[in-house]
């Protein structure tokens, strides 16, 4: 299989994942601004109102409420764990590994992600956090 055949494919996954989320995307996108940003007037009634010089009042009290369960989330963190699963499983490996993520959460400020993640989930109904894998070097583990 040829570059270009790799690309078009990867670009044709794309489209189709594009145009299946597309409305969740939009939707999402308008309650961070309805929640966040206090834009609560249809855009015509706001239009016409300013034209003529009526105020557009906003009293927006979402962010106490997405503060509060953000903040009850952030109380009780959910947190990875490992577990053996069979008798050929080793608990001190399990154990080992544990510690390996811990680490590395506390080294990447996994906190900030997963927090960020869930005050977007909570806000517009989509919150997400990527994991990458980056390397000291190549032949190393780091």
């Amino acid at each position: 299989m040829s570059d270009d055949d790799i690309l078009s494919e990867a670009r044709a996954a794309f489209q189709l994942a594009a145009d299946a989320e597309a409305e969740n995307r939009r939707e999402a996108l308008d309650d961070l601004r309805f929640a966040r940003l206090g834009e609560q007037w249809p855009e015509a009634v706001r239009r016409d109102r300013e034209r003529e010089g009526r105020p557009c009042l906003t009293i927006n009290e979402l962010p106490a409420f997405i503060r509060q369960i953000v903040n009850e989330a952030r109380q009780n963190k959910p947190a990875i764990s490992v577990h053996p699963v069979d008798s050929g499983a080793d608990p001190e490996t399990a154990e080992i590994i544990a510690s390996l993520i811990r680490n590395i959460e506390a080294t990447s400020n996994a906190e900030v992600a997963y927090d960020t993640a869930l005050d977007f989930a909570v806000t517009s109904g989509v919150g997400y956090f990527r994991i990458n894998t980056r390397y000291a070097a190549d032949d190393g583990f780091e």
